[in-house]
């Protein structure tokens, strides 16, 4: 047995001289080594980025300590043609569930109630996240209390928990548990409790947590209800619940649609609707749920695979950059193993030598990549939305999994030389008769050419969002969203909302105003009911309409056209009685002349709710929600006592109207001044979407700089590899353009076929994005044509610049070259 100590010693002293050897040839190769490092490291600090996006999205409520026996019940169904599909349930829904069956050991409920005035003394404040819950909310889901007993904080009414950033702003340092804010309307509340506040990568996100006990929840199974939540058993299958609910809804809900409708559950089903609920993991709410009704605007799971597919795509062709760049210039190193060898080095230890090489590369990209990150950060958090902070990488997980990543990556690229090269015989070697690389043409060619296709899938991609964003922003949308000014919280002006009304009415700068119970895009107090046509027959199902209040100002207001009939007027005292429906809700009930004709609602199954109103005008078909539905049926009804404020302006001094209605504001309440604008309200609903096009927009053009890097990198070495051919040529009579002409045409060659191969690959992926939409773009064959003749104008100036260079030097030079 040898000696351990002089073993160590000697492994010491070679891994010392492989890493000088490998330092000074990386020197050596200035060029080649700062093209390859630079190109993987951009690959790198891009897959960085993505998967902290990515990790956190698929975060989501999992700090919950019972995240995986949590479901959301929700609420599913079809009537009259028309699906449910709501991420609330009837407010009865979560005691019958932990009542009936034994596999729920608990139930929560949340319940928004709209915008609050919170006032503590001169400290008043609007504020948009409040909700109202049961008592155990803070058994329920994992959110810290920091002050307050979690058994009792909520069991009183009018008490309410602040998370800790509102503790601080209403009631700074002092101690706020036993004091009270006042609510809006609602009066004074005692904060019983001070929670954390709700971490970021949760599907829901408010400040005050008031008792449920301070709100009144309907009881009836077919009306909207609250959010609820059970707590399954453990080991209890969900499955074993679900098949359990068809019992639940005819227990339930077939006595009410007996009131309701006048027909039996069984008869009800044979016409084809149905009415259901469903359990929805917590963990699934923020990527995978889309329902009416959700509690805040979730992601999207494709999007999740798209910047997933993104990261491995980018550092994909960051890493063949790199094996392309390491098998190139290994080219020139079959004499430098030839003569190692015959000077007494072993094929282990020339392996050895060259993975070292590889692997030191791929550390020096991985330390430029982390500085790269640190660099970018901020301009990401802009990008994603998000507030990711150095800490959330620079953690041992995190590096481990980048050094691991970084030594399979060296070993990969380094394999060729390392394996290929130390097998040369070195008499054949000297005696010249190998071309080290010749054989590694095709794999280089491969690699090329699988840098384009992704590259050319990710700008036809690129251009593709950006004509659907196009597209929505510029499509006619039956409304006009210019200049159209929101007031927010109108309805805490209560009975001197009409008032105000004619006061800004009366403005110059003023065109129009309207008091209205619902405005496109934004969260308004828009409702649903069933409707059916005066002369239906009882067996009919009624048709499920969206539902809001208007004034007579609304059309004119927002520019929405009347088809027939005509608009809301006061000095019709009837109205009251009248309705205006879209051209959805026409062809919904079938009529070819709809004015005049009545139609009667549902309502909750009273006699007082069960109304007739006659259609006095059909409006034409405007968006009033998200262009990923299609325009549904729609009924106006005029007057309501939920009111948004709207005015129209007709000059371009903003900021003079501005400054004129927060005086008239203020004139009339003490409440705060909020505003926002119709057509930023319209872009904020397609944010995801904004986000997605600009991100894919950066990191199409990252792939482009890495496969350029790659090839300015190859036809490097190809110019000098045929550097005698080029002398050749030109003493025989060659110019320029032919000798630019040779050297980039097999390049070219490659980008025209990653053009045929990307093409339908990016039409299939982006038809499939775009399959969200009701309302889209089509796919033109143009976008195809531009996107390759981007990639070769891109790939040709990359390679012409190496290629003039090596046609211009005088062939004198070229020829006297060894």
């Amino acid at each position: 047995m040898g000696n351990p100590s002089f073993n160590l010693v000697t492994g010491a002293v070679m891994i010392s001289s492989y890493l000088k050897i490998a330092l000074r040839s990386l020197w050596n190769k200035k060029a080649f080594a700062s093209i390859n490092i630079f190109g993987l490291a951009i690959g790198l600090a891009t897959c960085m980025l993505i998967l902290l996006f990515v990790q956190h999205e698929l975060s989501y409520d999992r700090f919950n300590v019972n995240a995986d026996r949590i479901f959301r019940v929700t609420l599913h169904g079809r009537i009259g043609g028309n699906d449910i599909n709501i991420a609330g349930a009837s407010a009865p829904a979560g005691p019958a569930l932990m009542h009936d069956y034994p596999g729920v050991e608990a139930y929560t409920r949340l319940s928004t109630q709209g915008t609050f005035l919170v006032k503590n003394g001169e400290k008043r404040f609007l504020e948009e996240r409040v909700i109202f819950t049961d008592s155990n909310f803070f058994h329920f889901f994992s959110i810290p209390l920091l002050k307050g007993d979690a058994n009792s904080v909520l069991k009183e009414p009018k008490t309410v928990v602040l998370t800790r950033s509102m503790a601080l702003k209403y009631f700074g340092n002092q101690d706020p548990i036993g004091k009270s804010l006042e609510m809006g309307n609602s009066g004074a509340f005692r904060v019983t409790g001070v929670c954390e506040d709700v971490p970021s990568n949760s599907h829901f996100h408010y400040d005050f947590f008031g008792s449920m006990k301070s709100v009144t929840l309907g009881d009836k199974w077919l009306s909207s209800g609250a959010h609820t939540y059970v707590l399954l058993r453990k080991d209890y299958p969900v499955e074993k619940l679900s098949a359990q609910m068809p019992q639940m809804v005819r227990k339930y809900i077939g006595p009410e649609i007996q009131e309701f409708l006048g027909m039996s559950y069984d008869e009800y089903l044979r016409k084809g609707d149905k009415f259901g609920f469903g359990l929805q993991p917590l963990t699934d709410i923020h990527l995978t749920s889309n329902l009416e009704n959700e509690l805040e605007g979730n992601s999207n799971i494709k999007y999740i695979y798209i910047f997933t597919a993104i990261a491995a795509f980018i550092l994909l062709i960051a890493c063949i950059n790199f094996m392309n760049l390491s098998t190139a210039g290994s080219a020139g190193r079959a004499k430098e193993v030839g003569v190692r060898k015959v000077m007494g080095s072993v094929r282990q230890q020339l392996m050895v030598q060259f993975l070292t090489e590889s692997v030191l590369v791929t550390f020096f990209a991985l330390l430029v990549a982390l500085v790269l990150v640190a660099l970018l950060l901020p301009g990401f958090n802009d990008l994603a939305g998000k507030r990711f902070d150095l800490q959330s990488i620079l953690n041992a997980r995190t590096i481990g999994y980048a050094l691991a990543g970084c030594l399979v990556v060296g070993v990969l690229a380094g394999s060729y030389p390392a394996f290929f090269l130390s097998a040369f015989r070195p008499v054949a070697v000297l005696k010249g008769s190998i071309q080290a690389g010749v054989k590694s043409g095709w794999l280089r060619n491969a690699l090329v050419t699988i840098q384009f296709v992704v590259s050319i899938v990710m700008i036809i991609g690129t251009m593709v969002v950006y004509q659907q964003l196009r597209f929505i922003q510029n499509k006619n949308l039956g409304f006009d969203k210019e200049q159209v000014l929101i007031l927010h919280d109108t309805y805490l002006l209560g009975d001197k909302a009409k008032a105000f009304k004619e006061q800004l009415g009366g403005l110059s700068a003023v065109s129009s105003v309207t008091l209205a119970g619902y405005l496109p895009a934004g969260n308004s107090n828009n409702g649903t009911d069933g409707f059916l046509p005066e002369s239906a027959d009882n067996d009919i199902t009624p048709y499920r309409f969206t539902t809001y209040q208007v004034d007579e100002d609304y059309l004119k207001t927002l520019g929405i056209g009347l088809v027939t009939g005509r608009n809301f007027s006061k000095t019709f005292g009837s109205d009251s009685a009248s309705v205006l429906i879209n051209e959805a809700a026409v062809k919904q009930f079938g009529w070819k002349d709809p004015i005049g004709k009545r139609i009667r609602t549902i309502g909750n199954g009273t006699p007082e709710s069960k109304r007739f109103y006659t259609v006095v005008g059909v409006t034409k078909d405007f968006h009033f929600r998200s262009m990923h539905e299609r325009i549904a049926p729609l009924v106006m009804f005029y007057g309501g006592d939920q009111y948004q404020m709207a005015v129209k302006i007709k000059t371009n001094d903003i900021p003079g109207v501005l400054k004129t209605l927060e005086k008239t504001w203020k004139a009339t309440t003490d409440n705060p001044f909020a505003y926002s604008f119709l057509d930023q309200r319209f872009n904020n609903m397609y944010e995801s979407e904004q986000r997605v096009g600009k991100l894919f927009g950066i990191f199409a053009g990252l792939a482009v700089v890495i496969a350029c890097l790659g090839l300015f990198g190859l036809a490097a070495f190809t110019t000098i590899q045929r550097t005698k051919e080029i002398g050749v040529r030109k003493v025989l009579g060659a110019s320029v353009l032919s000798i630019v002409s040779l050297l980039s045409k097999d390049f070219v060659k490659l980008v025209g076929i990653a053009i045929v191969i990307a093409s339908p690959l990016a039409w299939y992926g982006m038809s499939h994005w775009l399959s969200d939409f009701a309302y889209k773009v089509s796919i033109e064959w143009w976008v195809f044509l531009l996107a390759g003749v981007l990639a070769v104008s891109v790939a040709l100036l990359t390679v012409s610049f190496q290629s003039i260079k090596a046609a211009l030097v005088n062939p004198v030079k070229s020829l006297k070259r060894e």
